[in-house]
Order: C-alpha cells, then sequence, then structure tokens
C-alpha cells in the first residue's frame, strides 16, 4: 500500500472501486462504434448508477493520428472525495476498422 492509501484509507478502498467499475465500463465503450467516438466528449459522456452510485464516465478522443487511429481517454468520477489520490482513467486506441489496441 502506498503512503497516501495508508493515509487515506477510505478513499484509496473508493479509488479501487472506480478502478473496477472503469475497468467493466471501458470495456464496454472499447465495443463502441469509431464514429460514436470521434463526437464531442458532451455527446457521448454519460453517468450511470451502479450500486447506488452515480458514477460519470467523461469520454474523449483527444488525439487522432495519421492513420486515422483515435486515442480515447474515459475519465471515471463519483461524487464522493477522492483528493489527494487521483480519479481513474481508461485509456485505449480505436483504429477506423474498429479494432482496439493499448
Amino acid at each position: 500500500m502506498g503512503l497516501l492509501a495508508s493515509l487515506f484509507p477510505t478513499r484509496a478502498r473508493r479509488q479501487a472501486l472506480l478502478c473496477r467499475i472503469g475497468d467493466e465500463v471501458g470495456t464496454e465503450i472499447e465495443a463502441w462504434p469509431y464514429a460514436t467516438l470521434s463526437r464531442r466528449a458532451e455527446e457521448i459522456s454519460f453517468t450511470r448508477e451502479i450500486d447506488g452510485i452515480a458514477v460519470s464516465f467523461s469520454i474523449e478522443a483527444y488525439e487522432r493520428n495519421a492513420s486515422g487511429d483515435l486515442h480515447v481517454c474515459v475519465d471515471v468520477d463519483a461524487d464522493f472525495a477522492l483528493f489527494p489520490l487521483p480519479s481513474p482513467s481508461y485509456v485505449f486506441w480505436k483504429r477506423p476498422d474498429e479494432t482496439v489496441y493499448y
């Protein structure tokens, strides 16, 4: 356990929960069509209730390389404090042929 996690055990548990949720939902988002992931973050981000917690997923393709691959970042957040621990993110690349890589 890291220093911050040992100093903030409740926040560390919350962060671990959001990491697990982010991995599950991030895998679902990988399956979204390339065209959908190309849209603005304001159009595709959403909130979902999971185990009684409202979890927000801010989805943004913030880079497109020369071959058209999208670098997608899914920031995961909930309405509870994590600071000074970071909120988790799920990151992947999506190709125009719909394949995914990391």
